[in-house]
């Protein structure tokens, strides 16, 4: 590219399903004790499989000439054949089985229905409805959003349990969904309750410091203070400024001087 000859790749020629990646790069600077919060994998859409792969290109001894190999590399990427599509589902399986299940910290949604025949980079004119506005208009990529939206929907709406690929769910799509949203939001506010001891690290979580450095409305605030219970020790102090403190029972100690 340019004059300093520069070359980019799409990062699904090395991993296809980065799960993997993600969570080796957690465990470098935690250490293997240490499980991550949630690692959610998100998935493009389950493929047909059936021609999938090598073998049905150059099958037999002609698949190990170093010649045709480099001219079949060539031609599936054309064809979207270098990137296994079933890569992503093998990274899924390791993933389940580093984590023990889905049921703890790792989940993954991928659309099962629907998708199977849609290149990664197909993106068609065509008629799409603004889920915001409801306006609908002829748009650029317009019929492969409104493909995708619907299979979607339909994925993420369904309450019963499926075995894509042979490989049983943990639960039905709409139940992940709704796991995923509470533990991020148990995830959130266990942050936000410690955010004084690291205000920075709170407000990077936040979204803030992506430009370098804070606005305005950014500015350090510090964390109110929690309220005496009752019960406690502030509480039978007496709340009222000037009063004389609170016994158990109700009434108020007489203080000589």
């Amino acid at each position: 590219m340019g004059r300093g000859k520069m070359s980019f790749k799409d990062g699904g020629i090395r991993e296809n399903n980065p799960s993997y990646a993600a969570y080796s790069e957690h465990a470098s600077l935690k250490g293997d004790d240490c499980e991550p919060g949630l690692l959610l994998s998100i998935g493009t859409g389950r493929p047909d499989t059936t021609n999938d792969g090598f073998a049905a290109v150059w099958p037999g001894p002609l698949g190990k000439v170093r010649a045709l190999q480099k001219w079949s590399e060539k031609l599936a990427v054309f064809k979207n054949v270098l990137i296994k599509y079933t890569e992503g589902e093998d990274r899924h399986k390791m993933m389940r089985t580093i984590a023990k299940g889905e049921h703890r910290w790792y989940k993954r949604l991928n659309v099962d229905k629907g998708l199977e025949n849609l290149p990664l980079d197909h993106w068609e004119k065509g008629t799409w409805t603004n889920p915001q506005t409801k306006e609908t208009k002829e748009v650029a990529g317009g019929k492969t959003l409104a493909k995708m939206e619907a299979a979607t929907s339909e994925y993420l709406g369904r309450d019963t349990t499926a075995s894509p690929g042979n490989l049983a769910e943990y639960q039905p799509p709409k139940v992940v969904l709704r796991q995923v949203a509470e533990r991020l939001v148990r995830h959130r506010r266990l942050r936000e309750a410690s955010k004084a001891d690291d205000l920075r690290r709170w407000q990077t979580h936040m979204g803030q410091w992506l430009t370098g450095e804070l606005k305005p409305e950014d500015a350090r605030r510090e964390p109110a203070k929690p309220e005496p219970r009752k019960g406690s020790r502030g509480f039978l102090s007496g709340s009222i400024s000037g009063s004389r403190p609170l016994t158990p029972s109700g009434k108020r100690l007489s203080v000589s001087k």
